[in-house]
């Protein structure tokens, strides 16, 4: 995955969108990261367990510049948890 596509994920899963509502919703049924993996694959991201892991390494806050409810930053917390 390329940082033009880790900016794609975060502009799409971020904010009030479809993408970050269903996205914020699922990481709680998330019991690993593979599971994250298969959802954004799922939803046309082709990204690996270790392109989030160092996505969520990179973030000084993993929920820095997120709403409530934002998507991306409960996966980014997830990723940090796991």
């Amino acid at each position: 995955m390329t940082r033009n596509d880790m900016a794609r994920l975060k502009a799409d899963a971020s904010g009030n969108t479809g993408l970050s509502a269903v996205l914020a919703e699922a990481v709680d049924g998330f019991s690993s990261t593979e599971d994250a993996v298969r959802f954004l694959g799922s939803r046309g991201f082709e990204v690996t367990a270790s392109d989030l892991a160092d996505a969520a390494a990179d973030a000084d806050d993993a929920s820095a510049g997120t709403q409530e409810g934002d998507g991306y930053g409960a996966l980014m917390c997830f990723l940090r948890r796991n």
